[in-house]
């Protein structure tokens, strides 16, 4: 029913991983965002941009054929990967919380401070997709006979999309953008249960992306 407030639930959601693509240029040349793709706002044009009215850079779009980069525009589009071995995710903000009580007030004042986002990624450990966490703290050596592939630690934060309510869910769909490192990583064997993993993370400053929810708000939900 249009209107409707969707009470949201743990399907609703998923994860995805993302890399950053090559930067597209607006121009005469350009051609329209894809719109199955997400973009990283780099630059807006001063002036005729066509980029979405009030957008500003380090925020995310999503792909449009009626939008064409003009000269002064820029974005760097979002390659995703869904990672399926997830099972949830938490995210946390909180403030520092500053005293500016003086000897003339009657009780206690605060202001709240710089702001800060920790969470966490709950997932089964699944063969040939959940080692990319683990590459954050240790080289994976992979041998095939006897030929031997090493992946050095990889020290580089992780750009996330984390999804509270999807396209197939129905609804606005509502996904959180943010470069995140990875600051713990565990998991471990128990007899009769699956094998999980936890990894934490803590948002973390990026040249391009800022943290920022994207609401797709779907004609009729």
């Amino acid at each position: 029913m249009a209107g409707e407030k969707k009470r949201l639930i743990g399907r609703d959601g998923e994860v995805y991983a993302a890399a950053k693509g090559a930067l597209i240029e607006g121009g005469a040349d350009a051609a329209s965002l894809n719109a199955d793709t997400y973009y990283i706002v780099k630059s807006v044009a001063a002036t005729g941009s066509t980029l979405p009215a009030g957008i500003e850079p380090g925020y995310v779009i999503k792909g449009n054929a009626g939008i064409t980069p003009a000269e002064g525009d820029s974005v760097i589009p979002l390659n995703l990967t869904k990672k399926c071995d997830v099972t949830n995710f938490s995210i946390e903000y909180s403030a520092d919380e500053i005293d500016v009580t003086t000897l003339c007030d009657n009780e206690r004042n605060y202001r709240a401070g710089f702001t800060d986002a920790t969470g966490s990624i709950d997932g089964v450990t699944t063969l040939g997709v959940s080692e990319y966490l683990a590459n954050k703290f240790l080289p994976i050596v992979t041998q095939t006979g006897e030929t031997v592939e090493v992946s050095e630690i990889n020290g580089e934060p992780l750009i996330v999309r984390l999804v509270l309510n999807k396209k197939t869910a129905g609804g606005d769909i509502l996904s959180y953008f943010a470069p995140i490192a990875i600051t713990s990583y565990n998991l471990g064997a128990a007899v009769d249960d699956a094998q999980t993993y936890t990894g934490s993370f803590r948002n973390t400053p990026d040249d391009d992306l800022k943290p920022c929810l994207l609401k797709e708000i779907v004609a009729g939900a």
